[in-house]
């Protein structure tokens, strides 16, 4: 009961997290605002907002003009980038990157930054195209839901770095998935984490929900399959990627079946798509582009 405790002071404390980011709270929440769909905000009024802050106009651009995207001409501002790339994109950039600011802070011997993106990464890039298939999901949504799915971890590990080791220790000890172990832990998990931490930054319940109940889809009212097409992918990507590794629950593949077929994905998606997307080089130039290294190995 006491670690149930100091679970739930963990995630009142959660909102305190946005003073650390780069980017100011109210800054934070008029840029989400002016990018939403209701909002009347012209394209300048946008610019002038991120160029405010002179170290993410920099950041923004050196993303804008990576091979990543292979734009035919270089990018010199921040107007330029929104006319380009487009507002949602913008949007996750800024978030990635203010996420990328509170990594450099953890102990590289304890959380590998590089393979944590690099399955974010890729999560990301097969949900974007396995919901092509799928009717009622929006596929850019699900490429961000993607690359934050596991923020909780990162969260954990930087902010509770003792509760983390205790938790992988508690994981391979047990032999259980890691979600497992830290609902056994601290009665919570990372899932929760994440996206408590980002409503406090003002994200909608369209990216929360699903982060929220990407181990548990049945429960996420409203964002059901959405939250089972993460599941799914991240158990694919986890296994194919080392078939060891069972932190997503792998095996089972009874489930994942049932998931392809309730997502109504063609049974063999799942085993073409995600060792193409492990083989080729677009995940390596979206870490390129957010400042990792062939040889990096931590932020």
């Amino acid at each position: 009961m006491a670690f149930h405790e100091r679970g739930q002071k963990f995630l009142n404390e959660l909102p305190g997290i946005q003073h650390d980011l780069p980017v100011s709270p109210t800054m934070f929440q008029a840029l989400f605002t002016l990018t939403s769909e209701q909002s009347k905000a012209s394209l300048e009024d946008i610019a002038r907002i991120i160029e405010k802050d002179q170290g993410l106009t920099v950041r923004i651009l050196a993303m804008a003009n990576s091979a990543y995207y292979g734009l035919q001409s270089q990018v010199s501002s921040i107007h330029r980038a929104v006319i380009l790339l487009g507002l949602k994109e913008i949007r996750r950039l800024v978030l990635l990157l203010n996420i990328r600011s509170l990594e450099r802070r953890l102990d590289p011997d304890l959380f590998d930054v590089a393979d944590h993106w690099r399955h974010q990464v890729t999560v990301g890039h097969a949900a974007k195209i396995m919901a092509t298939h799928t009717p009622d999901i929006d596929p850019g949504e699900l490429f961000t839901i993607g690359l934050l799915h596991d923020l909780g971890k990162v969260i954990i590990a930087l902010y509770r770095p003792q509760d983390w080791r205790v938790i992988l220790e508690l994981s391979a000890t047990k032999n259980l998935p890691l979600f497992i172990a830290e609902d056994a832990y601290w009665g919570l998990d990372h899932a929760l984490i994440g996206s408590m931490t980002l409503k406090s930054w003002f994200l909608p319940p369209s990216l929360t929900e699903p982060i929220n109940w990407h181990h548990a889809p049945e429960l996420a009212e409203g964002y059901a399959l959405q939250a089972r097409m993460i599941r799914l992918v991240d158990v694919l990507v986890r296994h194919q990627a080392d078939p060891r590794d069972d932190e997503g629950g792998w095996p089972d593949e009874e489930l994942s079946a049932r998931d392809m077929r309730t997502l109504r994905l063609p049974e063999d998606l799942g085993q073409t798509l995600i060792p193409d997307l492990l083989a080729s080089s677009r995940t390596d130039l979206f870490l390129q582009g957010m400042g990792f290294t062939e040889d990096s190995r931590s932020a």
